[in-house]
């Protein structure tokens, strides 16, 4: 597991939504899925005003990976928006939809408790350390987007899950900015 620490060192105030948004829409893809959350807010906000994007919202996580592979299938090319959280409750969803079948998910994963974790917050969020020990299990590659400097991992994710015809992710532990 990364150190919170490191990374927290590295971008203690996260990646411009607006930056983030102009790299998604660089790269081609088409949806935005997302079920928002406190982190991904103004991302999501950007996300569904772009002209170029359309912005779905799902009932659940696993319905959220149910409408990538779809779209994927149809021709299309989402993004996948969701917390750590939903991760976890979409297992059977991307073990179904994604990593069975060879679907090249792509998931930006917002690490609920890792803002807490890396400043010494107690009680750690219980999400927080079950992240990467999952996507390592279900063998999903991910790098960390904790600041500008980090909006390049989206191309290499998206490089990956390609060039593998499986999911790949980007996961943020800090909250979007403007």
């Amino acid at each position: 597991m990364a150190d919170p620490a490191v990374i927290a060192d590295r971008a203690p105030i996260g990646a411009s939504a607006r930056l983030t948004i102009d790299e998604i829409v660089r790269l081609g893809f088409t949806h935005v899925i997302a079920i928002p959350d406190s982190e991904s807010r103004l991302l999501c906000e950007a996300a569904a005003a772009h002209e170029r994007l359309s912005y779905l919202t799902p009932c659940r996580e696993g319905e959220g990976i149910a409408i990538a592979a779809g779209l994927w299938v149809g021709g299309a090319k989402p993004l996948l928006v969701i917390q750590n959280t939903g991760l976890m409750e979409a297992g059977d969803a991307l073990r179904g939809c994604g990593i069975g079948p060879r679907v090249p998910l792509q998931m930006l994963i917002g690490w609920r408790g890792y803002a807490g974790a890396s400043q010494g917050t107690q009680p750690v969020d219980s999400a927080y350390p079950y992240t990467e020990p999952i996507l390592d299990a279900w063998q999903i590659p991910y790098e960390h987007l904790m600041s500008n400097d980090d909006i390049g991992v989206i191309a290499s994710m998206d490089e990956r899950a390609n060039r593998t015809s499986k999911p790949a992710a980007v996961i943020t532990g800090w909250k979007f900015q403007p």
